[in-house]
C-alpha cells in the first residue's frame, strides 16, 4: 500500500532525532502496487502534500524510482506467486541493496512493511549480507483503525475526521504510528 511509504516517512521526519531527508526513495513493488504508488503519491499529490505540511522540502519519488519486480524472463509480475517469481524477487532485492550498500557516501533507511512477507525476509536478509553499521531496517506499525484505510497516509498536523472501516468516524489525532527500528546483524566483510 502507498500508505507505507508515507507512513515511513512520517517516523524519519517526526520521529527520528536528528530527523532523516532522504534523498531518494525507491519502492520496489508489484504491478498492482506501482499503479497505486502512482496515482495516489503522485498523481494524487499525497507525498507533495506531506511534504509541505511538514516543511521537509521535496521528496524525490519519480517513476524511474519504481522498481517492479519481474519473473525469471524479465516480464513484469503482476503479483508473487509460485516459487520461480518468488526467487526472482528475492534476487532483485538482494542486488538492489548490495548495489545501494556499495557506495559507501549513502545511507541507506529501509522499510520492510508491506507486500508479501517473504519481501520482507529478502529484505532483511539482504541488509544482513550488505548493509553496513550506519544502514537502518524499519517497520511501521500503525494503529488498527487507520492501518490501510484509504484516506489515511500520514498523522496530519490538524485533526482530520475520517469514515471509519465499520461505520463511523475516526479522528487522526487519535491515530499512532510507530517506526520500529529493527536490529540485524551485519556480515559484510
Amino acid at each position: 500500500t502507498p500508505q507505507i511509504i508515507t507512513e515511513t516517512l512520517y517516523g524519519l521526519a517526526v520521529q527520528r532525532k536528528p530527523p532523516v531527508q532522504p534523498d531518494e526513495i525507491f519502492v520496489l513493488t508489484t504491478l498492482a502496487g506501482r499503479e497505486k504508488v502512482r496515482e495516489e503519491l503522485i498523481r494524487k499529490g499525497r507525498l507533495r502534500a506531506f511534504a509541505e505540511e511538514y516543511g521537509i522540502g521535496v521528496i524525490p519519488l519519480t517513476e524511474e524510482n519504481i522498481l517492479v519486480f519481474t519473473d525469471s524472463r524479465g516480464n513484469p509480475l503482476e503479483d508473487i506467486r509460485g516459487a520461480d517469481q518468488n526467487e526472482a524477487v528475492g534476487d532483485l532485492i538482494a542486488d538492489f541493496i548490495r548495489k545501494k550498500a556499495g557506495d559507501p557516501a549513502s545511507r541507506l533507511h529501509c522499510s520492510l512493511a508491506g507486500g508479501r512477507k517473504t519481501m520482507s525476509f529478502y529484505l532483511g536478509s539482504a541488509l544482513q549480507l550488505f548493509g553496513r553499521p550506519w544502514d537502518r531496517l524499519y517497520h511501521v506499525l500503525v494503529s488498527p483503525e487507520f492501518e490501510s484505510h484509504p484516506d489515511f497516509f500520514y498523522k496530519p498536523r490538524r485533526n482530520v475526521a475520517l469514515k471509519g472501516k465499520e461505520g463511523g468516524r475516526i479522528n487522526t489525532k487519535d491515530a499512532q504510528i510507530t517506526l520500529a527500528e529493527i536490529p540485524f546483524l551485519s556480515l559484510r566483510g
